[in-house]
């Protein structure tokens, strides 16, 4: 990728005033917290002792259904989905979640015909809070009478969804590649221990493979996940081990100074931007803490960038076509619909010179909004219950089905002469 080019666009999301003084060319500082600041917080995001046992029993679909939460062990993705049940549907209702034989949730609609499309990434993709049959892939499936595989694991990065895809896609031939990129799914690429930035109650609190930036170096490094077995997750209880393996983590140094309920000094500032490598006059005006903001933003959205490429290169080498989707919370439709700033405006331009299709879901909302008589909470309670609601699922997949039509050779069956 070219990082001149990079630079230029994530001075929209960074801002353009120098504001740290920082010099040009500088190494990376080092950060040095407080010891006894990040031991006290690596110490309160520990899981339990159940906690692990559960993460990495082996159990039969029956038994997970009753014991999991949902989310299971893997070596080098971090964790992958088995069966479960959730109390968090629509309605109070109870949710069911169930799976094919290599991992993609339970296929209903023309689950007996050859399958070419396939969906990758997060919660969004594999649309939690909904039943088997609910999620945005199987409405469309069934429109479309052909199956559309959904390889989403909840709590997902861009780069674990290019993982798995590479996984995946070794088994296929020609294809067509969906990968659906959630707001968050942007900060996850930098995490290395999932915990540190969404706390210990986070269900998929655990190690996963990761990207280390510099945006100003044009570097982006693949770093494997920390744990190799399911014997060595009981090593994150230990809070020596978390300590040597996660003191130098640049997450960990960006949660502990913008959660410390203290305006950051300069020189925290300063260290910060050094280890995601953001130029100095990338970054703009505010107060301290809307400047770290910022800068974690700019490394995140240069990783996702990174990833993309390789997922262009994939689908060269493959022939296999590609198609995104831009997903989004409550907060960021909400923040669309009220005519705010777009966090990832730079990302979005970037792909706007691309050749695949590209559906930003928040131009979706905002043209049914403007159909809409009431106020824009009342409006997004219909297609979000945390995630999509079956409403929002069903939203989703007939707002992209004209564009999955026209993209498809030979057209699906319903589009055939």
């Amino acid at each position: 990728m070219n990082r001149l080019e990079f630079l230029k666009v994530a001075a929209q999301a960074v801002g353009t005033t120098a504001a740290l003084g920082l010099p040009a060319g500088s190494k990376a500082a080092a950060i040095a917290p407080a010891d006894s600041s990040a031991k006290e917080y690596l110490r309160s995001i520990r899981p339990s002792r159940e906690r692990v046992r559960q993460f990495t029993d082996v159990m039969t679909p029956e038994e997970s259904r009753r014991r999991s939460n949902g989310w299971t062990y893997d070596s080098e993705l971090g964790w992958v989905h088995c069966s479960a049940v959730h109390p968090n549907g629509v309605d109070k209702s109870k949710t069911f979640y169930h799976y094919e034989s290599d991992g993609a949730r339970k296929a209903i609609h023309a689950a007996d015909r050859p399958d070419r499309i396939r969906a990758y990434g997060d919660s969004f993709t594999h649309c939690d809070q909904v039943n088997d049959g609910e999620t945005w892939e199987e409405y469309l499936a069934a429109h479309l009478q052909e199956p559309i595989r959904n390889y989403g694991v909840g709590g997902y990065s861009v780069y674990q969804a290019y993982r798995r895809m590479l996984k995946v896609e070794k088994q296929h031939g020609a294809g067509y590649i969906i990968l659906n990129i959630y707001d968050d799914d942007h900060l996850r690429n930098l995490d290395a221990w999932r915990s540190i930035r969404a706390g210990a109650r986070s269900q998929c609190g655990f190690t996963l493979p990761h990207l280390r930036v510099n945006v100003g170096q044009g570097r982006c490094e693949q770093i494997e996940n920390l744990i190799r077995t399911p014997e060595e997750v009981g090593k994150l209880c230990e809070e020596d081990f978390i300590g040597r393996a996660f003191k130098a983590d640049p997450v960990l140094q960006w949660v502990l100074a913008t959660r410390s309920g203290r305006e950051p000094d300069a020189q925290t500032v300063q260290a910060i931007a050094a280890s995601f490598g953001v130029p100095p006059e990338r970054i703009g005006p505010g107060t301290a803490a809307q400047q770290l903001r910022q800068m974690h933003t700019a490394a995140a959205l240069y990783a996702t960038q990174n990833i993309v490429t390789w997922v262009e290169r994939l689908v060269a080498s493959t022939g296999k076509k590609l198609l995104i989707i831009l997903s989004f919370g409550s907060g960021n439709i909400a923040n669309e619909l009220a005519g705010r700033p777009r966090f990832d405006q730079s990302f979005v331009e970037w792909l706007g010179t691309k050749p695949y299709p590209v559906i930003d879901m928040r131009d979706a909302f905002s043209r049914e909004y403007r159909q809409s008589k009431t106020e824009p909470t009342t409006f997004l309670q219909r297609f979000y219950n945390g995630h999509h609601t079956p409403a929002g699922n069903f939203f989703t997949a007939w707002t992209i089905k004209d564009q999955i039509a026209k993209w498809l050779e030979p057209a699906p069956l319903p589009y055939r002469p």
